[in-house]
C-alpha cells in the first residue's frame, strides 16, 4: 500500500497544477490516496481513506451518476482498462463543476487488479478567451493574483438576454453583445479590466474605487445600455443588474470572491433588477435561505409530500351565522424550514414547475376531506386554489374526474378558484377549459377580483359562479374616506347579482366591515373575524361548535 500511495510520481503531479487533481487506488487494500488540492477544492473528507464509492458518487450531478457508474464500473468489471468520462461535480461552494475523468487500470504479475489511477481535469478552466467578445474568461480571472487587493469588483448582468437570443437568434445576439462589450470597455480607465464570466455576464476590477464610484460607474453603464444599434440600424434598449464586492487588503480566494458575487447578482435579479448591491451577510442569508427552503420542497415533494398541510378557512353565510363552507389553504414545513409562508414557497413552485405536482396533492387531499366532512355536516362546499398554469395542464380535467369519483365527491361542492399567480395570456383557452370543468357541475371562482387579471373584461371572458372580492377593498371600509371601495363592492354585487354569480366578501376582519358587508347582502363571508385560517383539527371543532 505504501509503495502506491506514498510515492514520489504521485507528489510531482499533484502540485503540477490547481485545475488538475490526482488520485490512486490500491485496489487490494481499498485505500485510496487523493491530491491535497482535490481534497480542498472538492471538500473531501481527508487526503486518505477506504471508502472512496461512499463518498466520491454523492458529489457527482443526480444527472450525470449513471454515466459515471456506467462507465467506472466497466473498468472494475474488467471491460476495459480505462475509464474517461466527462462530468459534473460539486466543489466546496455547492456548485457543480464539469470535469474531465480519466483513469487506468493497472494489473500485477499475476493479472489480479492492482492499481487504479487517474486525473480529474477541470473544463471551466481550459479556455483563456471569449471567442465572441474577445474578453478573458474567468479562468482567467481564476489564475489572477488578486491578494492583498483594495477596490471593488462588479459583476455585471445584462437582464433577460435570453429573450433577446429567442427574439433574434444566436448570431445576431451575439453580435449586440459584442457591441456592448465594446462600448463598456471604452467607458474604463487602463487600470480596469473586464472578463467575460458566463452568458451574459461580466466581471469588471475596479483598483481603488469606493462604493460611491462603483455606484455612479454602475450608472453610467445603465445609461450606455440603453440604446445600443443593431446592425439593421434598429435600437435595442437593455436594462443591467449587478452585484459588487469592497475589498480591503484582499485574503479571499478567487472562487470565494466569485461566489458571493454570483450569489448577491441572483438576489438582485430577483429583488430588485436593474440595480446594483454590495454583498452583505444579509443578502447571503437570505440568498441560504431561498436555496434551503429549495431543497427542503423537493425532499417533501418526493418523500410522499411529507411537510405539506392543508389550513382551512371558513366561508360564513352572509344571511346568517353558520359556515357554509371553506377556502382549502396550502402550508408547508421543511425539515429546517419551519415558517415558510405560501407567499414564499408558492413562487419558487411556480418557477420549477412543481407547482403541477403540488397541485394535485392539494386536489386529491381537499376532495378526500369535503367527501369526510359531508358525511358528518351535510351539505358543504370546499374550495381549493388553482394556477393558470395547472389549468392549462394536459389532462387536468380529466384527473379532475377522476379524484371526485375515486372520493365519491359530489362535484357541485367543489369550487375551483382561478388563483392570482400567473398572467391569463389565453382567456379564450382557459374559456373552454372553464366550460369543461362546470359543465361537469364543478364551481369556478374568481379569485382577487378587482386587482389583476381579475378585471370586468375577464369576467366577460371567463365563466364563473362566483367572485371573490379582494380584501384590499374591503378590510378598511367601516374608517372614513373609503367611499369608493364601499361603492365597488355595491357594483360588484349588483353586477354578480344581474349575472348570476355568488359573491363573497374576503378581509372581513372586525365586528364593523361585518356590519356594513352584510348590509350589501353578498352571500359569503370570509376573514379574521370569523377565523383565520386553521389545522384540520381546530376546523372541526369550530365546525362541531357551529351545529350545536
Amino acid at each position: 500500500m505504501d509503495e502506491v500511495l506514498n510515492n514520489v510520481l504521485f507528489d510531482a503531479f499533484a502540485d503540477a497544477s490547481d485545475s488538475v487533481y490526482i488520485y490512486v487506488t490500491d485496489i487490494k487494500t481499498g485505500h485510496t490516496r487523493w491530491s491535497q488540492n482535490a481534497v480542498d477544492f472538492f471538500d473531501i473528507p481527508k487526503e486518505s481513506f477506504e471508502d472512496t464509492p461512499s463518498v466520491w458518487p454523492k458529489k457527482i450531478h443526480p444527472d450525470d451518476i449513471d454515466t459515471y457508474i456506467k462507465d467506472i464500473s466497466s473498468v472494475y468489471e474488467g471491460k476495459t482498462n480505462h475509464h474517461n468520462c466527462q462530468y459534473r461535480a460539486k466543489n466546496k461552494f455547492g456548485k457543480y463543476v464539469w470535469i474531465q475523468c480519466n483513469g487506468t487500470m493497472m494489473y500485477d504479475e499475476n493479472g489480479e487488479k492492482s492499481v487504479f489511477a487517474g486525473m480529474m481535469t477541470r473544463l471551466d478552466k481550459q479556455s483563456k478567451y471569449d471567442e465572441v467578445t474577445g474578453l478573458p474568461t474567468k479562468n482567467e480571472f481564476y489564475s489572477a493574483d488578486i491578494s492583498g487587493f483594495n477596490g471593488t469588483i462588479m459583476l455585471l448582468g445584462i437582464d433577460k438576454f435570453k429573450r433577446v437570443i429567442n427574439d433574434f437568434g444566436y448570431r445576431y445576439s451575439e453580435e449586440l453583445l459584442a457591441k456592448i462589450v465594446k462600448k463598456l470597455c471604452n467607458m474604463l480607465k487602463s487600470e480596469q479590466k473586464v472578463y467575460y464570466f458566463l452568458n451574459d455576464k461580466f466581471i469588471i476590477i475596479l483598483p481603488n474605487y469606493s462604493k460611491k464610484q462603483t455606484f455612479e460607474l454602475f450608472d453610467n453603464i445603465k445609461s450606455m445600455a440603453k440604446y445600443v444599434e443593431t446592425i439593421d440600424g434598429n435600437i435595442i434598449d437593455f436594462s443591467v443588474s449587478a452585484s459588487a464586492i469592497e475589498l480591503i487588503d484582499n485574503t479571499l480566494d478567487n472562487d470565494s470572491i466569485i461566489d458571493r458575487l454570483d450569489m448577491t447578482l441572483t438576489y438582485v435579479k430577483s429583488n430588485d433588477r436593474g440595480n446594483i448591491r454590495f454583498y452583505s451577510e444579509t443578502i447571503e442569508g437570505k440568498q441560504l435561505r431561498l436555496e434551503t427552503v429549495k431543497k427542503e420542497l423537493n425532499e417533501s415533494i418526493n418523500n410522499n409530500f411529507e411537510g405539506f398541510e392543508l389550513f382551512y378557512q371558513p366561508w360564513i353565510n352572509a344571511r346568517g351565522k353558520e359556515i357554509l363552507g371553506c377556502e382549502a389553504l396550502l402550508r408547508w414545513k421543511g425539515k429546517t424550514i419551519k415558517d415558510s409562508n405560501p407567499m414564499e414557497f408558492i413562487p419558487i413552485l411556480e418557477e420549477n414547475g412543481k407547482i403541477i405536482e403540488v397541485g394535485r396533492w392539494v386536489m386529491e387531499t381537499a376532495m378526500k376531506q369535503q367527501s369526510e366532512w359531508k358525511k358528518k355536516y351535510g351539505n358543504f362546499k370546499v374550495s381549493f386554489n388553482v394556477s393558470y398554469r395547472q389549468f392549462l395542464e394536459k389532462g387536468y380535467v380529466e384527473n379532475l374526474l377522476e379524484t371526485s369519483k375515486k372520493y365519491g365527491v359530489e362535484n357541485g361542492d367543489m369550487v375551483l378558484e382561478l388563483t392570482e399567480s400567473c398572467k391569463v395570456d389565453t382567456p379564450e383557452r382557459l374559456a373552454e377549459i372553464f366550460t369543461e370543468i362546470r359543465k361537469n357541475g364543478f364551481k369556478i371562482a374568481l379569485d382577487d377580483f378587482g386587482t389583476g387579471y381579475a378585471s370586468m373584461e375577464m369576467l366577460k371572458k371567463l365563466p364563473a359562479d362566483n367572485i371573490k372580492i379582494e380584501h384590499s377593498f374591503v378590510r378598511e371600509i367601516a374608517l372614513d374616506g373609503h367611499t369608493v371601495d364601499l361603492a365597488i363592492i355595491k357594483s360588484i354585487i349588483n353586477l354578480c347579482n344581474m349575472l348570476k354569480c355568488r359573491v363573497i366578501v374576503e378581509g372581513v376582519e372586525n365586528k364593523e366591515v361585518d356590519d356594513i358587508i352584510r348590509g350589501l347582502e353578498p352571500d359569503y363571508l370570509q376573514g379574521y373575524y370569523y377565523s383565520r385560517p386553521i389545522c384540520k383539527p381546530e376546523f372541526e371543532k369550530m365546525l362541531e361548535d357551529n351545529c350545536r
